[in-house]
């Protein structure tokens, strides 16, 4: 989708980053399995951070084992074995991917277009695969209803961001019940308003050049963002930071290491994308 939910791997202990690479690795092997064997091209970061959320409130331990792959043949990495957690993310993630391509033969030029046709039959065959029943029309009403509010011109961008953190809860709670789905949903929810409102952040010098729709463009023109707007953009992502913080706070402790990573990826992953986004290159701790 995105790929901007990634930790920060100098704050994360050895043993963490081991196991968030094996979440990865697992999901690969998932998505092969589950969604068709050239699925997995279209994996990124944003399916762990998935993944890791669904793992926190499952009872099983999580396991893991030694196995080569195409990508690593020479050396065996260690792999998540299939879960729940894995498997639902990989299906869900093939599903959000579908989707996404759709969105984007919409929005590119015509060689963009080309690309994303090209495309978009694995995509199509790994959406198929991936059979998440209601929660598929749930995405798709989600996105159309994104895709008309931009081509109505929506200046506001935190409406389509709202839809779209709607979309996101539905995806992180689906199958789970009570006061778990509950938190999944606040978790997705405000994750997904920060998705949308940092890619159009990332997007409005490439939308000015190409004349594409941007909620910031509308807004505030073509002339560039200044620093005080960016700074009140800055502070509207933080404080869906915290509020994923919020629900984090309340997920169970069962398995110390997915809340660990999970909060590096949400004090410290976020900020630091969102910091490389507005071109500062630190970030100011007054404002964690």
């Amino acid at each position: 989708m995105f790929g901007y939910v990634k930790p920060y791997q100098p704050e994360l202990l050895v043993k963490e980053y081991e196991f968030y690479r094996a979440v990865y690795c697992g999901l690969c092997r998932s998505m092969k399995k589950n969604t068709g064997v050239l699925s997995n091209a279209f994996l990124n970061y944003d399916a762990v951070f998935l993944a890791l959320a669904r793992m926190a409130f499952s009872d099983e331990e999580p396991e893991a084992e030694l196995r080569r792959c195409i990508a690593h043949p020479t050396r065996k990495r260690t792999m998540l074995k299939s879960s729940p957690a894995i498997d639902y993310s990989a299906r869900a993630f093939a599903s959000l991917a579908y989707y996404k391509n759709l969105d984007d033969i919409e929005d590119k030029s015509f060689f963009g277009k080309l690309t994303r046709y090209s495309i978009h039959p694995v995509i199509a065959h790994a959406k198929r695969l991936a059979d998440i029943g209601e929660l598929d029309v749930i995405v798709s009403e989600g996105l159309k209803e994104i895709s008309a509010l931009e081509g109505a011109g929506c200046a506001e961008a935190d409406r389509p961001a709202e839809v779209f953190g709607r979309l996101l809860g539905e995806v992180f709670k689906c199958g789970v019940d009570g006061n778990d789905a509950l938190l999944l949903y606040e978790c997705g929810f405000h994750l997904g308003k920060f998705i949308y409102i940092a890619d159009a952040l990332d997007d409005y010098e490439k939308d000015v050049r190409e004349n594409n729709y941007n909620p910031f463009r509308l807004t505030y023109g073509d002339g560039g963002l200044s620093d005080s707007v960016r700074n009140d953009i800055r502070v509207a992502l933080i404080l869906e930071c915290e509020g994923i913080e919020r629900a984090v706070d309340l997920f169970p402790e069962k398995h110390p290491i997915v809340i660990n990573i999970i909060k590096n990826i949400i004090y410290m992953g976020l900020i630091k994308r969102l910091d490389t986004i507005n071109g500062k290159g630190k970030t100011d701790e007054r404002s964690l």
